[in-house]
């Protein structure tokens, strides 16, 4: 170490750069979230039949989004992608003063959670098996989206504790390196 660099300008650099960046799981849960929600009203999710008209027709064949169809599962996934766009807010407005929450096993569990519920409303158990006929591409996107936010979290989790382990060794280098410089007269 040089004798003008102090070991505290190492690791407050280090600290900072850590705390004023939004990482990419953060990012990926953003851009997920961003995508899930007009996904949910402008894209057909499920193809439905409606009621006969004639006794020769089966039915009129319709096609309805997720806000309509999925009436309990589409609040859960307002609030995880309202959670996953204001983690990226939250973080991005905490870069003035160096404090940083960890919001990222919020994000991966809302994101973990909504990605199952989707992926078996789509996949197994469709909203009115009666009058459902077919799954349309906007729920598979939509799962694909869902996904993402969970791996996003997912993600975010392990920068931050890589985060923590790096801050960690860079003050017991600090430490170590103060502890072996000899005392001034």
């Amino acid at each position: 170490m040089a004798a003008d660099e102090s070991p505290t300008s190492e690791t407050g650099s280090a600290e900072r750069q850590a705390t004023t960046r939004i990482h990419s799981g953060e990012l990926i849960s953003f851009v997920c979230a961003v995508t899930l929600v007009p996904m949910m009203f402008a894209l057909d999710w499920y193809g439905v039949v409606g009621l006969p008209r004639d006794a020769r027709r089966s039915g009129l064949t319709t096609a309805e989004n997720a806000w309509r169809e999925l009436t309990l599962l589409r609040w859960l996934m307002l609030v995880t992608a309202a959670v996953a766009v204001g983690s990226v807010a939250l973080h991005a407005s905490q870069r003035s003063h160096g404090a940083k929450t960890d919001t990222s096993i919020v994000v991966t569990a809302l994101g973990t959670l909504t990605a199952a519920l989707v992926g078996y409303r789509v996949l197994f158990d469709l909203p009115n098996s009666s009058s459902v006929v077919d799954v349309k591409i906007g729920a598979y996107l939509g799962l694909i989206a869902a996904i993402g936010i969970a791996i996003g979290g997912w993600e975010s989790i392990r920068e931050v504790r890589e985060r923590r382990g790096t801050e960690v060794h860079h003050r017991s280098r600090a430490t170590s390196s103060i502890e072996s410089r000899p005392d001034a007269p």
